[in-house]
């Protein structure tokens, strides 16, 4: 699976809880600063993500309606927010750019892939849209930004980065029940020297499917 990095320092600040963006905290962040807390509130009233379920929708329908999406991250590409989305179909890999805001399909590329492990992925899986909504509902807010689908440890995963603006949290969401499995917080801090990690580990038994891959 293609993971992807996420950007860091001022872009992942300039994320709100209400999972608002505002162009001049994009601006801001894609040049490296980050912007005074007076024009971050003020930029963020302007236009609001559309989220990854529907993201994911519009992908899914842009890509001939069909296939697996892998992956889902929110990216920059020829100046505006998207969603990049991945999608598995039989031999071939399709990317699909949704513009973050309004939904409009920015592009598909249509590449082949060769890759034997999709052939395991399992049939019911509950999407990464969904897993997105879990992973935020469990962090209790904050605006998803990355999902990958991997297999970890004998199971089939969705890998969930949340941000808020206090911090940032990886959920991982299994698969085909929807139980958030572990979760890992890291807090925004002016030090980088002084961030404060929180790990809570969940026990999963009762779901614990192996069979699933």
């Amino acid at each position: 699976m293609k993971k992807k990095t996420l950007w860091a320092g001022a872009l992942s600040v300039a994320i709100a809880a209400s999972g608002v963006y505002g162009y001049n905290a994009v601006q801001a962040a894609g040049s490296g600063h980050t912007p005074a807390a007076g024009t971050q509130a003020a930029a963020t009233k302007q236009q609001q993500l559309i989220g990854m379920e529907k993201a994911e929708q519009l992908a899914l329908a842009a890509a001939s309606g069909s296939g697996i999406v892998e992956s889902i991250d929110i990216d920059r590409k020829k100046g505006k927010m998207v969603y990049d989305v991945e999608i598995q179909q039989n031999n071939r890999e399709v990317d699909v750019w949704i513009d973050a805001y309004t939904g409009k399909s920015l592009g598909v590329r249509v590449d082949q892939d060769d890759d034997d492990d999709h052939g395991n992925i399992p049939s019911n899986l509950i999407g990464a849209g969904k897993a997105s909504a879990i992973a935020v509902k469990h962090v209790k807010g904050g605006t998803a930004v990355d999902v990958d689908l991997d297999h970890d440890d004998g199971r089939w995963v969705y890998e969930v980065e949340v941000k808020t603006t206090q911090g940032s949290s990886e959920v991982e969401v299994h698969a085909t029940s929807g139980k958030v499995i572990k979760a890992e917080y890291e807090k925004y801090d002016d030090h980088d020297d002084d961030d404060h990690d929180h790990d809570w580990d969940h026990d999963d038994h009762d779901h614990d499917d192996r069979n699933d891959d």
